[in-house]
């Protein structure tokens, strides 16, 4: 293990809280460890341990990533995505494959959804016609986590949204029972709709039939809460 990765996971240890981290693995069908940190105290230690840990070159930074995914408790695989993250000013077009490899180490939906919003994301506005290269490879492929962030990586560009694209990846998609994509589908319908309400309902309606109730649900949700339909 590299120094900074065992100087990070120890820092992290003295927050290590027994109860919580048993009910965050039961609230995941004890599928998944936890060290037990709340993500707003989480997100308090990574400012911490940015501001005091000397950043490590960024040729040895994906090294010390896999280090991090390595790890049993979720907590270090949310540090690793925040450390690439705070690197960005320094990928390369080539990077998207390493975080390829991210969302398919130990995918689940907690880490999908914070690579998606924190580096696929990301990527995309730094190298967007790369981007879509793999996001349309990633739409076809059999892979739901790859799918998946495919269809929500532009869940934070708000106005920015390209809905042809958000249409195309979802209608590619949309007739599954995978609880993951459809489940993909709805989050990224229902950030959309805070933008244009009147296109997601528009989308839900014409594609009612082919549409899953997971993703109908969740699409039009703030929709609902809003009292727009």
């Amino acid at each position: 293990m590299k120094e900074y990765t065992k100087n990070v996971s120890s820092f992290m240890e003295r927050y290590r809280d027994i109860k919580t981290a048993q009910a965050m693995s039961r609230a995941s069908k004890n599928t998944l460890k936890f060290l037990g940190i709340r993500m707003v105290e989480l997100k308090n230690i990574f400012k911490t341990i940015f501001q005091n840990y000397p950043m490590p070159k960024f040729d040895d930074t994906k090294n010390i990533i896999r280090e991090f995914f390595s790890m049993k408790e979720r907590e270090y695989l949310y540090f690793g995505i925040a450390l690439f993250a705070k690197r960005k000013k320094m990928w390369r077009k080539t990077d998207i494959v390493f975080i390829e490899s991210l969302l398919l180490t130990k995918p689940a939906w907690d880490t999908t959804e914070t690579i998606t919003s924190e580096l696929v994301s990301a990527f995309a506005k730094l190298y967007p016609s790369t981007a879509l290269e793999f996001f349309n490879s990633w739409s076809q492929s059999k892979n739901p986590w790859l799918k998946s962030a495919a269809i929500m990586y532009q869940r934070t560009f708000k106005a920015d949204t390209n809905p042809e694209i958000l249409h195309k990846f979802i209608t590619e998609n949309m007739n599954t029972d995978d609880y993951i994509i459809n489940k993909s589908i709805g989050a990224a319908l229902r950030d959309y709709s805070k933008i244009d309400y009147e296109w997601v309902t528009h989308f839900v309606l014409q594609n009612s039939s082919q549409l899953d109730k997971i993703a109908k649900h969740e699409a039009i949700k703030w929709i609902n809460n809003k009292g727009l339909i």
